[in-house]
């Protein structure tokens, strides 16, 4: 239809709601959930998104491996790798993994050690 537009609100989304959403102050809310964002699909497409109109299930971790050259592999993750909301890591695989796109996944030692932005080493107490 003409007047249609993707990512109405009476349509499909995601919005990954932080565990403490509920207890606290809509200031922190908005800083802990993530979304939401137009999402296709539902519990009968290839990419399942589950029913409603918030997607509830489906996949949030994805790899594809060329097992000829590990260096090759692609994925994708949300909402991101960081659990400190003021981190620059909390989300921003998001936009990635809603819109299905991924990012280059390191395998080799080289591989790694190019694409690695901070290290930390953990020493135990003796």
């Amino acid at each position: 239809p003409a007047g249609w537009l993707y990512g109405q609100a009476e349509y499909k989304h995601a919005l990954i709601r932080h565990r403490l959403s509920g207890a606290v102050n809509e200031d922190t809310r908005a800083r802990l959930d993530v979304g939401p964002t137009p999402r296709g699909g539902n519990s009968y497409t290839v990419n399942n998104t589950g029913e409603g109109d918030n997607q509830t299930s489906g996949a949030s971790f994805r790899i594809i491996v060329d097992t000829s050259d590990w260096d090759l592999a692609v994925a994708t993750n949300s909402p991101g790798q960081g659990g400190d909301p003021d981190g620059p890591h909390y989300d921003d695989l998001f936009d990635l993994w809603a819109n299905d796109r991924f990012f280059p996944l390191p395998y080799s030692r080289e591989a790694v050690e190019a694409a690695t932005g901070t290290r930390f080493v953990l020493v135990p107490d003796r």
